[in-house]
């Protein structure tokens, strides 16, 4: 029988340690993916009428902007696969919202382009992307706008894929 100053503890019903507690490093980033997956669900929510996932209107979005791209330069845009590129625009070709044009001087390429009802979604869709963007970052002044995203840059640089 175990003494009274000696009771044995259940090991789990005691707490961890948190080993990153004190580390600014880990709380900044905490707070970047929290932030970030409140803004996506925001995202989700507004894209869902349209019966769109957020990587549908970003392809959408893209070949909008950038029409008569390729597939491959769609999918380092979007930092994807080629297999999961190759599902993605399946779908929005079967949705009618893009169309893949046999490149003229090599077959083998696909040049992808938003059809009419596609163009449409965008063009709506983007007008309440940007009413929801202002909204999500109203609590930031312009400066404080620029200063984030400048410090941002610092940990992902912009790229040719980002600006395409």
């Amino acid at each position: 029988m175990e003494s009274e100053t000696s009771v044995a503890t259940d090991p789990a019903t005691v707490p961890l340690t948190h080993p990153y507690q004190d580390d600014v490093a880990f709380q900044a980033w905490r707070q970047l993916f929290l932030t970030f997956a409140k803004l996506q669900r925001r995202c989700d929510n507004m894209l869902a009428p349209y019966d769109l996932v957020m990587s549908q209107f970003e392809a959408m979005a893209k070949v909008g902007l950038y029409p008569g791209q390729s597939q491959q330069d769609l999918c380092s845009a979007l930092l994807l696969t080629k297999g999961n590129i190759g599902a993605l625009v399946d779908r929005l070709e079967g949705m009618g919202m893009i169309q893949r044009r046999p490149d003229e001087k090599d077959r083998r390429v696909n040049r992808l382009y938003l059809t009419t009802e596609g163009r449409q979604r965008v063009t709506e869709i983007f007008s309440r992307h940007r009413v929801l963007v202002h909204e999500m970052m109203e609590p930031l002044s312009q400066p404080q706008l620029a200063q984030l995203r400048s410090l941002l840059q610092l940990i992902e640089p912009p790229s040719l894929c980002s600006s395409r």
